[in-house]
């Protein structure tokens, strides 16, 4: 589904909730929607040739539910691939391996998180070098897109 026919959706859905519940309601009821924050705090330093672990956090600080499955991606700079899994999502990397995508079903309620666990692993022949990466979460219609990416830091030895 494209994110134009998903956001009329999701408007669409909070419309009927609205009328529903009454005017009283509409002030807040779209608007208390799902918002995600992304949490995600620098991996191990690792060895040249080695391998660490990252654990992107992805928090419902909204007042609603997700009512639609979002994706958690981590990406990775060039000599570094990655692979993860999760509880919570499902996990899977992207051809060359820069990228790894946790899609996270619907349901994800407010103050719930979904923790993917990602290994890390560095090409030989790395100088000691600090490289970022980007963990970021994508939810059609988030209400505060600011918080939904965090830079994270890898620090080969």
């Amino acid at each position: 589904m494209s994110r134009l026919l998903l956001s009329r959706a999701l408007r669409a859905a909070c419309a009927a909730v609205v009328l529903a519940a009454g005017p009283a309601a509409a002030a807040d009821t779209c608007a208390a929607g799902a918002d995600l924050a992304v949490s995600a705090a620098d991996p191990a330093p690792v060895a040249d040739g080695g391998s660490t672990l990252l654990h992107p956090v992805v928090t419902n600080a909204g007042g609603t539910a997700t009512a639609v499955p979002f994706t958690l991606y981590v990406h990775l700079p060039p000599g570094v691939v990655g692979s993860g899994t999760s509880s919570g999502a499902t996990c899977s990397t992207l051809p060359f391996g820069h990228t790894v995508a946790c899609a996270v079903p619907a349901g994800l309620a407010p103050g719930a998180s979904v923790t993917a666990e990602v290994r890390i692993s560095v090409a030989s022949g790395m100088d000691p070098e600090v490289l970022d990466g980007t963990v970021e979460a994508e939810l059609p219609d988030d209400p505060t897109p600011g918080n939904n990416s965090r830079t994270f830091r890898i620090t080969i030895v």
